[in-house]
């Protein structure tokens, strides 16, 4: 019999069951799909992706960025990056983590979907129909995993509510003459988007562009007129809905004895600013498995990262009112000294960074006085010294 029961084939459920049965832990792990077989999607990370897995995902990286170049309306700034970021092929995360789980003893069940929970006498019961066997399944659990992505049913019904989601689309294309397989694009076009268009080389020949699709219908119209305007053809697209965080996006939920706990995409633990969330998925991960076997609260475990999220979150509100202007504003401050800040400082050390640039450049301070009153009233982030 399973000590912990998972629901959700993803890459922080997988790791959450690896983590927890190098321990000693019998674990079994559920997945709709075959976990091998996961969906092809170009991810871009930072380097703290190594430091979180405490090993190097080699099979899984297509390729290494050492530099971002980042346009405005009227500007553009270069940033040399101390440490490559990571661009790495979501369906060969998950098979390696898959793998390394399986090596550990977890039990893995792919073809077998999460119907239901209900309060038992002693802990929770949970309804799995195996549509493989073509049978339905019911079984006690008092420590659940819900790790079943963006639309989590573990966490609708753990919790009573969900959260809410935003589109990401993006197309595969040639690599353009003339850019660099090792350098990132982003461009700020706010009139477009709130948030930026992408170029990522996924290898000498091609390239993922995209951008976070806010208007659902009109996404594929305006990446189309995007990429005319920047001379790219389409080769394939790929579209996700990632989970957007909150400060009141549950993360655990005590239930007729059963601790229940969400991670990944179930707990929304995403970046707003770029709406990434392996590495913080990762993360919470970790602390869900150190919650369990040491019998520690998850959510103190989760301090680190929800005060991380946080400030993204409130990032993500001050970048929200931008216009063309500020972006342009914004470029043109940064210094020698900030860009060699934002190249040593990734994006998940998102508090580290920020005191490190206001100081280096004062002038952002017009940005900071903001950011730093929204810091200090809904994250109490500010108690971290610069």
């Amino acid at each position: 019999m399973a000590e912990v029961d998972i629901v959700g084939g993803s890459a922080a459920g997988l790791f959450t069951a690896y983590l927890l049965a190098r321990e000693g832990k019998r674990v079994r792990l559920f997945d709709a799909n075959d976990v091998l077989h996961a969906e092809s999607r170009t991810l871009i990370t930072t380097s703290h992706l190594t430091d979180v897995l405490g090993f190097f995902p080699r099979d899984a990286v297509r390729n290494q960025i050492t530099q971002i170049d980042l346009f405005s309306s009227r500007r553009s700034v270069t940033i040399p990056m101390e440490t490559p970021d990571l661009v790495v092929e979501r369906s060969a995360v998950v098979r390696l983590l898959a793998q390394r789980a399986l090596d550990e003893g977890v039990e893995i069940r792919g073809d077998c979907k999460f119907v239901n929970l209900e309060a038992a006498e002693q802990g929770v019961t949970v309804t799995i129909e195996d549509t493989h066997r073509n049978r339905v399944e019911k079984f006690n659990t008092r420590t659940l995993v819900g790790a079943d992505g963006s639309f989590s049913r573990v966490a609708k019904m753990a919790t009573g509510n969900g959260h809410g989601t935003t589109p990401i689309l993006q197309a595969i294309v040639k690599l353009p003459d003339g850019a660099g397989v090792n350098t990132t694009q982003v461009w700020f076009e706010p009139e477009d988007t709130r948030y930026f268009y992408w170029l990522i080389p996924e290898s000498p020949k091609q390239a993922a562009v995209g951008f976070i699709a806010e208007e659902g219908k009109r996404g594929r119209a305006k990446l189309e007129k995007f990429l005319a305007r920047q001379g790219l053809e389409i080769l394939d697209i790929q579209a996700a809905r990632i989970p957007a965080y909150s400060h009141f996006t549950p993360q655990w939920r005590h239930v007729s004895g059963a601790d229940v706990y969400l991670v990944g995409d179930a707990a929304a633990q995403v970046k707003v600013t770029t709406v990434g969330g392996l590495v913080t998925g990762l993360r919470g991960a970790k602390a869900a498995a150190n919650a369990i076997l040491r019998r520690k609260n998850y959510l103190k475990e989760l301090r680190p990262l929800r005060r991380e999220l946080g400030l993204h979150l409130i990032l993500r509100s001050i970048l929200n009112r931008f216009r063309s202007r500020d972006y342009d504003r914004l470029l043109g401050l940064l210094n020698e000294k900030t860009l060699d800040l934002l190249g040593r400082y990734n994006r998940d050390q998102a508090a580290a960074m920020l005191c490190r640039i206001l100081w280096a450049q004062p002038r952002l301070l017009g940005f900071g006085v903001v950011l730093s009153r929204g810091l200090w009233e809904r994250t109490g982030i500010a108690e971290q010294r610069c």
